[in-house]
């Protein structure tokens, strides 16, 4: 009789759905926290070639002052608004451009393309940097004197 109880019994092997759902729910909690971190990564990676053209801009624009005793392209002659040194080439992130140049001053500017949000980022002939048109969710550094490298401000 006993074998008989025995037999008539099945063993069943596998996930209740109780577990399933514990196991979905934690999924959707590390996903809640994990999305949004790796999109503000991915975000400002994106910021180090502003940065990178940036830089290199202005120190080729500060030689060749040196080289020159003026900003102007071509010694002075010409459009005064050509840059003394030409821009990179339009990266995947960021397009860089220069306005205000005489012979003292100058102003370069990276501007985010291709459909990236990211702020704009200028520097001058002193070395002052700005952060510019900070996108929705991002906060603009106060005092604004430097490039901000994440959405907080913090530069």
């Amino acid at each position: 009789m006993s074998s008989l109880l025995h037999s008539d019994r099945k063993t069943h092997r596998g996930f209740t759905l109780i577990e399933l759902m514990i196991v979905v729910a934690i999924i959707a909690i590390l996903s809640a926290i994990a999305i949004p971190a790796y999109t503000a990564y991915v975000a400002r990676s994106k910021l180090t070639e502003a940065f990178s053209g940036l830089s290199s801009m202005s120190v080729a624009a500060q030689q060749y002052y040196q080289d020159n005793r003026t900003y102007r392209a071509n010694g002075g002659t010409g459009d005064t608004m050509t840059c003394p040194v030409p821009a990179p080439a339009n990266g995947q992130n960021y397009g860089f451009s220069c306005s205000n140049v005489s012979a003292t001053t100058f102003l370069i500017t990276a501007a985010p393309i291709n459909g990236f949000n990211g702020p704009s980022y200028t520097i001058d002939q002193d070395g002052a940097k700005t952060t510019s048109n900070a996108p929705a969710g991002w906060t603009t550094p106060s005092p604004n004197t430097c490039w901000a490298r994440d959405q907080s401000g913090d530069c």
